[in-house]
C-alpha cells in the first residue's frame, strides 16, 4: 500500500507493524461503560460530572439513548459492574442528579484500567497513526474524540494535497509533516487532561480549590464558556481546513 492510516485502536497492529513505542502512564482508577436508556431528552448535550474518583460522562446517542463512561475506584468497579440492572439504574440516577429521568441500563458492560498512552511518532514507514492508535487519555471534555477528528481531517487535508500535486502520499516527507502539524496538539491536549484528571484524586486543598474556582467562572461567565468550548472542538492553532468547514 502506498499509505496506511492506522485507526486501530489502543492496541494497533498498524503501529507495531510500523515500529512505533508509546509513552504510557497509569492511573488508580477504572472505567465502567456501558449504554442506557432515559426518560427525558438529551438535547444532543453531553453531560460531565466531576467526581472524587474520576469524570462520570454521559454522551448523548440517537433518541433517548445515552452512553455513559464512569470513572470509579479500581476496588469499586467490580461492585458496580456486577449489580443487578435495577439496582445500576438507581445508582447512575442518583449520582446524574435525576438529570435524564428513569433510566434503563442496556446489556453489555465494559471495565477496563484507565490510562494515557502517546505514541512517540505519529507517522514512519508509510504509515500514520490517527484517533487512539495515536493517543489515549482519560475520557474528560471529549477531548479524546476530538483529537481524533482533527487527525482524520490533517491527513486527509495532506493526502489530497499530494495526490493534487502527483507526490507520493506515503512518502517520508508527508508522514513527516503529519507529525509536525499534530504533535503539538496532541502533546498539549495530553497534558491538559492529565492534569485535570490527577486534580480530581488530589486531597491538596489549593489544588481542589483552583479547579473548583476555574470551573465555577466557565459556568458563570458565558463568553469565557464558549471560548473554551471552542478550545476544546476546534483550536484555532490546529485546525485543519476540513474542520472549518472548507473544501479539499
Amino acid at each position: 500500500a502506498h499509505l496506511v492510516i492506522g485507526a486501530d485502536g489502543r492496541r494497533s497492529l498498524c503501529r507495531t507493524a510500523a515500529g512505533i513505542e508509546t509513552e504510557c502512564r497509569t492511573y488508580p482508577q477504572s472505567a465502567l461503560t456501558f449504554n442506557l436508556a432515559h426518560a427525558r431528552p438529551h438535547g444532543d448535550t453531553s453531560t460531565e460530572f466531576h467526581t472524587e474518583s474520576g469524570p462520570f460522562t454521559l454522551v448523548p446517542l440517537p433518541g433517548q439513548r445515552s452512553s455513559l463512561v464512569f470513572v470509579v475506584k479500581p476496588a469499586d468497579a467490580p461492585r458496580l459492574s456486577s449489580l443487578a440492572d435495577a439496582e445500576l439504574a438507581g445508582e447512575i440516577e442518583r449520582r446524574s442528579h435525576s438529570l435524564l429521568g428513569k433510566i434503563e441500563i442496556e446489556s453489555g458492560r465494559g471495565v477496563f484500567p484507565l490510562a494515557a498512552e502517546v505514541a512517540r511518532c505519529l507517522g514512519r514507514n508509510r504509515i500514520v497513526l490517527i484517533g487512539e492508535a495515536a493517543h489515549v487519555m482519560p475520557p474528560i471534555g471529549a477531548q479524546g474524540l476530538n483529537l481524533g477528528l482533527r487527525d482524520a481531517a490533517t491527513i486527509g487535508e495532506l493526502v489530497v494535497a499530494a495526490r493534487r500535486e502527483g507526490d507520493d502520499i506515503g512518502s517520508d516527507d508527508l508522514t513527516g509533516r503529519y507529525e509536525h502539524m499534530r504533535r503539538a496538539d496532541v502533546t498539549s491536549r495530553s497534558l491538559a487532561v492529565d492534569l485535570l484528571n490527577r486534580s480530581l484524586l488530589s486531597d491538596f486543598l489549593p489544588l481542589q480549590g483552583a479547579r473548583g474556582l476555574g470551573l465555577y467562572l466557565l459556568d458563570r461567565i458565558g463568553p469565557l464558556r464558549r471560548a473554551a468550548m471552542r478550545e476544546g472542538v476546534a483550536p484555532a492553532a490546529s485546525q485543519p481546513r476540513l474542520m472549518r468547514g472548507e473544501a479539499l
